[in-house]
Formats: structure tokens, sequence, C-alpha cells
């Protein structure tokens, strides 16, 4: 079964969680993927209502079925494209003053390593402790650790472009790390 979140859907989500993000504490849409990028690669099967609490924080979606289900089709989007090395983050950019957008990635970086916290305290401890999964957190780590008058200003640009670019093969790169390592198998919901 084929999982392909559209641009549309993507747009509806992203709506609702910056319409709930200020009142009720959504996350935006890239942490919320950062999040389940994690959510769905680490060692343990988090529970939908685990991981919907987290990115809708205080929001009431009793009403709102389309979104638990839009947030479905995201998670399952995710695995899909972690799966197949088609994966790509969701990073925001800024266009002016640079000749190419600048890659934003600190919201989906975030949401990464809140994913990975979801998953347990020794979680990121055993990635860290393994010289090749560590290397693969190496990119996110690098925009965690960024002042906040870096953030649209990177101290080295071109690094900064290749960090970025280096997110998606990390995130694919530790979701199949993890797989001989995981307690169950992570599956489409």
């Amino acid at each position: 079964m084929e999982h392909e979140f559209t641009q549309e859907k993507m747009e509806q989500l992203e709506q609702f969680l910056l319409s709930h993000m200020e009142e009720d504490g959504c996350m935006p849409l890239d942490v919320a993927h950062g999040y389940l990028a994690a959510v769905v690669s680490g060692p343990h099967l988090l529970m939908p209502d685990i991981w919907m609490s987290a990115i809708l924080g205080d929001a009431s979606v009793d009403d709102e079925a389309e979104v638990m289900g839009l947030l479905m089709e995201l998670y399952n989007s995710t695995i899909t494209e972690l799966e197949s090395d088609s994966f790509e983050p969701m990073i925001l950019s800024v266009e002016e003053n640079y000749e190419q957008p600048l890659p934003l990635p600190y919201g989906w970086c975030e949401g990464y390593i809140m994913g990975w916290n979801a998953q347990g305290e020794d979680t990121l401890d055993t990635m860290a402790s393994d010289e090749k999964a560590a290397l693969s957190l190496g990119p996110v780590a690098a925009f965690l650790m960024y002042e906040e008058d870096q953030l649209l200003n990177p101290p080295d640009e071109k690094e900064h472009r290749i960090a970025a670019d280096q997110l998606a093969d990390s995130a694919t790169a530790l979701y199949h790390w993890w797989l001989p390592r995981r307690d169950n198998v992570a599956g489409h919901a």
C-alpha cells in the first residue's frame, strides 16, 4: 500500500497546527515532521495517543477526526519514505539576502531530537556511543548549537548548506541502524 502525503494534505495539516500553535501548543509542521521521523525510527513502538498528544499539545481534536487522519497519513508516509530511502525532511528556508534559499532546519532538528527523547532517556546515549550512529546524528546536533544571532546568518554558509543536505541521509541511516535493534517492528498504522 502506497502512503503519499500530498501537498494539499500537508497544507491542511499545517493550517490546523499553525492556528492552534500559540493557544494550544501545537508543534509547527516542520517540528512535527522531525518528531515523527525519530518516533518511527526508534527502538520502541510509540502508540498514536502518545505522539499525537505531543504534536497537538492541548488542541481539542474530538471533532477533528480529519486532523488525526492527516497525522496518521504523515506517520505512514514518513515510514514509507525512510524505508525506501526517499525521505526528505520538511525544512523551511529564507530567500532574502541569499542567491539561493537558505535552509532553516532548526525546527525540524528540534522536533527530531524531541522524538528521540520520547523513545526513552537512554536512546540518544545509545546512538552517541556508536560511531556510525553518532556520525549520523552530527548534522542534527550542529544545528542545535547555533546561537540566536546565527540562525539567519550562519557562521559558515557553505558548511551550513552541506549539513542541511545531509539531514535526509542522516535520518534514513538512523532508521536503518535501529531496525535490527528494535524491540518490535514498527509498521504502518
